[in-house]
């Protein structure tokens, strides 16, 4: 894939690096919420507890996932 005109070619490929990660995450934390949700309502519950557990959960999955990918070379 070529590069931004102007970036030379490594700082375009952090640029991705970057970009696919949040993506990584942003999907993950809305997956699971959804499934939170969808697990409340199904449970009828008041108070929306899978929602609050599994999006905490997702955070915390995404923040490690993040880390790992980072300290990886």
């Amino acid at each position: 894939m070529p590069h931004k005109p102007g970036l030379p070619a490594r700082e375009s490929a952090k640029w991705m690096r970057y970009s696919g990660a949040a993506m990584q995450m942003l999907g993950t934390i809305l997956a699971f919420t959804y499934a939170g949700y969808w697990l409340d309502g199904r449970s009828g519950n008041k108070i929306p507890v899978w929602t609050l557990v599994l999006s905490l959960l997702s955070i915390a999955a995404s923040l490690y996932m993040l880390i790992r990918s980072f300290t990886k070379k």
